[in-house]
């Protein structure tokens, strides 16, 4: 049996040791609750590092070397993913020159989904490294997401919209619109993303922290990029 089923067992039951077994239930060893608390600690601290992006060995007191080794390939895999979401923006460069108020908007629109996301994508992947949940509380977990999602979204859609009227001039007022809009659409996606992407690879037997925290909110920023700068060149044909 997997070391983390194991731990699971020994927790679920307060057991404080469990037998091991040959074929013919001899005992042939024991396992022990120190045994099982190095292995939750060991299972939490990979969890964690992974969805940072860093290699689940990393230790606080690990030489610089090790250190570069094992964060530099995520990093540099980052850029890669960076530059996917950028190219969703390099179209548009001439709507942002006759808009500038969106240089500010969007960065406040990425940081905020992808905020939504990790949050979600934490308590999932938590709930299913500690056995709370399985793939079979897919459509329960998804349902409680975005029914809190979509309360979310209109709060942090509302207060886009306030502060884009602030910082709009008087003739781009109606960005707001579109930006309250669209904060809310992302919210109820990366709360979606962040809870389908782990169950699906839980449900591959696939290790759900492999979804880390900047893959997910950069696919969220080009996803939001994109829709927020089309639907601004849409309503600039129409308001001008």
């Amino acid at each position: 049996m997997p070391q983390e089923e194991v731990a699971r067992l020994m927790q679920r039951y307060d057991l404080i040791a469990v037998p091991v077994v040959d074929r013919e239930d001899r005992l042939v060893g024991l396992i022990t609750i120190d045994d099982v608390i190095d292995i939750l600690e060991e299972e939490a601290t990979e969890d964690i590092q992974k969805l940072a992006g860093v290699s689940g060995d990393e230790a606080a007191l690990s030489p610089p070397q090790v250190t570069i080794r094992k964060r530099l390939p995520w990093l540099l895999g980052n850029i890669g993913l960076y530059v996917g979401a950028a190219s969703a923006i390099a179209p548009f460069q001439s709507v942002i020159s006759l808009v500038p108020v969106l240089a500010v908007i969007m960065p406040i629109l990425s940081n905020t989904s992808g905020n939504v996301g990790i949050q979600a994508l934490s308590v999932t992947v938590r709930g299913l490294g500690v056995g709370e949940v399985t793939p079979k509380d897919t459509l329960k977990i998804l349902r409680k997401e975005i029914l809190a999602g979509l309360g979310t979204a209109a709060a942090l859609g509302l207060a886009l919209a306030i502060l884009s009227l602030i910082w709009s001039p008087p003739n781009e007022r109606w960005v707001a619109i579109v930006a309250g809009s669209v904060m809310m659409v992302n919210v109820v996606v990366a709360a979606t993303m962040g809870t389908l992407l782990p169950m699906g690879l839980k449900r591959i037997n696939l290790d759900p922290a492999l979804i880390s925290g900047p893959l997910l909110t950069t696919t969220l920023d080009a996803v939001g990029f994109l829709t927020f700068l089309s639907l601004v060149s849409i309503a600039l044909q129409i308001f001008r």
